[in-house]
């Protein structure tokens, strides 16, 4: 069973109606004010999927949205990784070659990247600007729910790993932006 957790505040005080979140087949788990940072919590679980929304609502002019998927390894390959990666490489609405790039240079967001811990992914965005915030919830939802790199196994091996052999006489090598960011980080490793 897939798990997903969502992450949404929508800033400046709103807060998500309960007969909205049951409009769209959610049901309401828990409520709770957290004093730390002067906010309202409240957890939905969608009643078919099982996914679970988490909306925050606070005074913060940031527009904060994340979604998190469950995607512990079965081995140590990195595959979650580069499925982290290779998610944001286009998808079905925007199949630009790599549409997280163009939002970094034309966006008005706040914070805007991807992580892969240990045993999940997450897709964070934020942004002041509603407009802008709504934008980059579309493209990360588009990102994650509709990958172009189900399609194209060539996203994969240009994330993760590939051989390359630029001419006959030449050895052959391997290639790829992850297989490279991990060789770097050990090289600094060794270094230090």
């Amino acid at each position: 069973m897939m798990i997903l957790r969502v992450l949404v505040d929508i800033g400046g005080g709103e807060v998500v109606k309960d007969e909205v979140a049951r409009e769209l087949g959610f049901e309401k788990v828990s409520e709770e004010f957290i004093p730390e940072c002067k906010s309202k919590a409240v957890l939905f679980k969608h009643v078919k999927t099982g996914a679970q929304v988490m909306s925050v609502s606070n005074n913060d002019e940031n527009k904060v949205f994340g979604i998190v998927f469950r995607t512990p390894p079965n081995d140590s390959t990195g595959i979650p990784h580069i499925l982290e990666h290779s998610v944001l490489c286009g998808s079905r609405k925007y199949p630009l070659k790599e549409p997280f790039v163009e939002l970094l240079k034309g966006s008005l967001h706040t914070f805007l990247n991807a992580f892969t811990y240990p045993d999940r992914t997450c897709y964070p965005v934020a942004s002041t600007n509603t407009k802008d915030f709504y934008n980059l919830v579309d493209v990360y939802l588009d990102a994650v729910f509709f990958p172009k790199c189900v399609e194209d196994v060539q996203t994969f091996q240009q994330e993760g790993w590939h051989y390359e052999l630029n001419h006959p006489s030449e050895d052959i090598t391997y290639k790829g932006c992850l297989l490279l960011f991990y060789i770097s980080i050990f090289a600094f490793l060794t270094y230090l």
